[in-house]
This record gives structure tokens, sequence and C-alpha cells, in this order.
């Protein structure tokens, strides 16, 4: 199955948190606003919180009636690096944008030192900036960077917001006649994982297929003509 590419791809935990997205994407929500720069996805490993900020860079850009984001992705890492790379980000930060914003991707952002955060801090003060950052470590997080953030709860959503994806896998691999029921059953050992939901739901339909085939018995040759 593809990488999701529109937020109404993405399975959201609740209602209320997909509004948090989409106020912001569809420009009724005024952001960045009043202090307030950056989107912090949070919640278990597998979610899709990684695809979910990868989606926001464009939609928040079209939104603003611009068309593709200026946007820098950066996957964390600890160590003693992750100062230049916030260094790095900060020098991005001072020319002026391509797009609306400039827009930057933090993944596992908790990952950063303590020294890391600290400059973050600073550079999210930075005008005509954006940050969107993963983390499945919310505690880890520095409650500045947290301040100036709107946190978006990633954690597992219930089985049945699954049932739209699990059914386009089915559809995708033309296999019919699965119940609800028996769907909610396989998404609910995956613990939220979009990951081992759709390959759980793949490998059904592995199954399904190997268990419709039908085996035919090769038929022996005819004995000669005397």
């Amino acid at each position: 199955m593809n990488a999701p590419t529109t937020i109404n791809d993405i399975v959201f935990k609740s209602a209320p948190e997909k509004a948090k997205i989409t106020d912001i994407t569809v420009n009724s929500k005024p952001f960045p606003a009043s202090g307030v720069n950056g989107i912090i996805i949070y919640g278990i490993y597998g979610t899709g919180k990684t695809a979910l900020a990868k989606i926001l860079p464009d939609a928040i850009e079209k939104s603003k009636g611009g068309t593709t984001a200026n946007e820098h992705f950066v996957s964390c890492m600890s160590g003693s690096n992750s100062v230049s790379v916030i260094q790095n980000l900060t020098a991005r930060a001072s020319f002026v944008p391509l797009s609306s914003h400039h827009y930057f991707i933090l993944d596992e952002v908790d990952m950063l030192t303590d020294n890391a955060m600290k400059q973050l801090k600073a550079v999210m003060n930075t005008p005509s900036t954006i940050f969107i950052m993963t983390t499945n470590h919310i505690n880890m997080v520095d409650k500045g960077v947290l301040n100036r953030s709107i946190l978006v709860d990633f954690n597992a959503a219930p089985a049945s917001q699954w049932l739209p994806v699990a059914h386009k896998v089915l559809a995708n691999n033309n296999v019919t006649n699965v119940s609800n029921a028996s769907l909610e059953k396989i998404i609910q050992t995956c613990n939220g994982s979009a990951r081992q939901i759709i390959n759980a739901v793949e490998a059904l339909c592995v199954n399904k297929r190997r268990g419709g085939m039908r085996i035919v018995k090769p038929v022996p040759p005819s004995p000669p003509t005397p």
C-alpha cells in the first residue's frame, strides 16, 4: 500500500486531535500566532507520526496561498552533533524563505541534547519559521519548546478507525467477504502500529487467496488403444 499523501489518508486517534491539524491546514485557525509556531506529534511507536509530519509542510503552505513548502527534514540523533544540527537550522532560518515560511521537520526531537534543546527554543523565535516535531517521549521535550507548540496526541487509534484503510487493502487485493468484526480483531493485536496493521491485513489477503485456490489433481493418461 502506498504511503499517505493527504491529511485524509492519516488515521487519527480521535476527531478532536484531527481537528487540531485540519484547523491549521484549512486556515480556520491562525498559525503561527501568539508565539506558537510549532506542532509536536507525540505517541507510541509506529502510529504514523513521521508520515503526518512529512505531509504537513505542503498542506500548511497551500492553506496560505502557496504551492510547495520550503522544508528541511532532520532525523534527530543523540550525541554531541545535535548542537551543530540546530546551528544549521539557525543559519537556514536567517535567510528569506522561498515559500511563506521555513518549514523544519524534526523527527524524534526528544533525542536532542539539553544544549541543543535550549538552542531550539531560541531558533523557534525566528520570524517566518514553522517547526513540525515528532516524539515517542513527550516528557523528554523541553517545556519551552512545548510552550511554543500545538500538541497532537498520536497514540493508538481505536480499531474501528482503521477499518477504511483495511478495506482499501482488501480491495487492492481483490479480497471480499471479510467482516468488520474479523478485521477489528486483527487490528487490535497490532497495538496501533500502522505498519503492523497493514502487514496483518495483507497477510490475511494472502491467506484468503491461498485458501480459495482449487487444487486440481492431475488426470492420469488414458491407456493406449490396443
